[in-house]
């Protein structure tokens, strides 16, 4: 039971609102990241900053790749994504997650604003000792945060070997934010993942407006 507190109080911690938010409307924060910041913001600090500055100095004591020629391709890719973000145009940036979670991010910047977050968590599994999170452990996570979801959705799956289960979609939809968690059926026991993203109002509104292409669905 401590065990699972502490999972769940470290994904309260992923996606957090300021003090009295949820009733004054403050900025979401996501991993540090004020959601609706400006792209110029967002690569000045934490550790987009810190791989900048790294990369312009050619100390990469703080840069974890495996070899040089890693190195330059990171760097050329950091340095392209923050330029298009700047500039305005509709950029994805990927960061560099966290391999202890099992976990990627990746930003979406629209008009020099941060506009969506999605964080995919890889399930446990015994190939990688059982790192990783369950949708189970994020859900508790985030209703801890901001109580039961707006809306719900479940969809029956099976994996390839006949095994039943249920994948799941919670949505909580705020004053200046939604927050989706969308659970992806397994493909082998113990396969899978979970997707937890989160918009702002407007580029939610745009993902789901009739006539422009939607993310997929996760639970197909």
């Amino acid at each position: 039971m401590l065990i699972a507190t502490r999972i769940s109080v470290a994904i309260v911690g992923v996606v957090f609102l300021a003090v009295g938010a949820l009733s004054q409307a403050q900025p979401l924060k996501v991993k540090g990241h004020e959601l609706a910041e400006s792209a110029q913001q967002f690569f000045a600090e934490g550790h987009e900053k810190q791989a900048l500055d790294a990369c312009a100095t050619g100390d990469f004591k703080t840069i974890d790749k495996p070899s040089r020629r890693v190195l330059k391709q990171y760097c050329s890719q950091l340095s392209d994504a923050r330029q298009q973000a700047i500039s305005g145009n509709r950029t994805e940036y990927k960061g560099d997650g966290d391999r202890n979670e099992m976990r990627t991010d990746t930003f979406t910047f629209d008009h020099d604003r941060l506009v969506r977050v999605q964080l995919v968590f890889a399930a446990p599994s015994p190939e990688e000792n059982y790192r990783g999170q369950t949708f189970a452990q994020i859900f508790a996570g985030m209703k801890q945060a901001y109580g039961p979801p707006t809306s719900e959705h479940t969809e029956p799956v099976q994996d390839p070997f006949g095994v039943a289960s249920l994948a799941h979609r919670e949505l909580w939809e705020l004053p200046q934010a939604v927050i989706l968690i969308t659970e992806q059926a397994p493909r082998w026991p113990e396969d899978g993942s979970t997707t937890l993203t989160v918009f702002t109002r407007a580029e939610y509104d745009r993902s789901t407006t009739p006539g422009i292409q939607p993310n997929p669905n996760p639970l197909r």
